[in-house]
């Protein structure tokens, strides 16, 4: 069971991922980090039962009219005795006058038991031009169910969108928000809509408390997905909350919940730097959190 929760928890935080990355990207958006120009950096830690068993982190940049995102997570604590694994992604490209983002380039990579993967999509004025998968979707005789024709262009890569929708969430505070995504192996909707507002109490490395805006993810799985569903990594919905953290910035992802294949997974934020201003429960780190391990560059 112990390989079985690396492959799990490296390949099923794809969607928690996505998470996180969307709820930061909002404050990507915010007028300070777009006039200052400081990298925001955003840690987190993914536990199933209480135990630790992944670290996420994130930075974002922004300067001249181009964006850039970097993702990296990794396995924790007693998974590292079982098998590690990790992955890193990043996205960049330019962005219009009007605030709307026009994606360049997506890479992703990622090794586990299940090996390893790599990704790489470039674009055009319609969308993916060109994309490579390594290992092929397939290739290691998963029947898997097909991706419909026509249904790539107009599709963005997943930090591309959640982006754009950043933006629109600042302007009307609200999670209803409908986006069409392409990784380079599977096509998947995602639907966001909202769900009032709790107050939350710190738990685990978690540290904030108080009231946070409740928001509902639904995942809709178009083509590229393995045929059995017992296979599927994580659940088709996840509940996320919004708060504020740092000092005259927008609200941060503060927690994340989902089900994964062994049990409820939980998403916490444990540290926010950008610039001079830090919040958390763990020691400071330099900026630019988002560090590769040792391997090539995905930029």
């Amino acid at each position: 069971m112990g390989l079985g929760l690396v492959g799990t928890t490296r390949c099923g935080a794809a969607l928690m991922a996505g998470l996180v990355m969307f709820l930061m990207l909002q404050v990507w958006a915010g007028q300070a980090l777009a006039a200052d120009g400081a990298p925001l950096d955003l840690s987190y830690e993914l536990t199933l039962g209480g135990i630790t068993v992944m670290s996420f982190e994130f930075d974002v940049r922004t300067s001249a009219g181009r964006y850039a995102v970097d993702f990296s997570g990794r396995t924790r604590g007693v998974l590292n005795l079982l098998g590690s694994g990790y992955v890193v992604s990043s996205a960049q490209g330019v962005v219009r006058p009007d605030g709307t983002p026009d994606p360049q380039s997506f890479v992703s990579h990622s090794d586990g038991n299940e090996g390893e993967k790599r990704t790489q999509i470039e674009y055009d004025a319609q969308g993916p031009a060109r994309w490579t998968a390594l290992p092929a979707p397939g290739s290691d005789g998963e029947p898997l169910t097909p991706i419909p024709d026509g249904s790539i262009p107009g599709t963005r890569d997943i930090l591309t969108a959640l982006y754009d929708f950043a933006g629109e969430l600042g302007r009307n505070e609200s999670c209803a928000h409908d986006m069409r995504i392409f990784d380079g192996r599977r096509r998947f909707d995602l639907k966001f809509s909202d769900r009032g507002t709790d107050r939350l109490e710190p738990e685990g490395d978690g540290f904030y408390a108080g009231p946070a805006l409740h928001c509902h993810l639904d995942l809709a799985r178009i083509g590229g997905y393995s045929t059995d569903p017992a296979k599927r990594v994580s659940g088709d919905d996840a509940e996320f909350w919004l708060a504020p953290v740092l000092p005259g910035e927008p609200p941060l992802p503060v927690e994340i919940v989902f089900k994964g294949r062994l049990g409820m997974m939980h998403a916490r934020l444990i540290q926010a730097v950008h610039g001079t201003d830090r919040k958390g429960s763990i020691d400071p780190k330099p900026q630019s959190a988002a560090v590769t391990p040792n391997i090539d560059n995905p930029r």
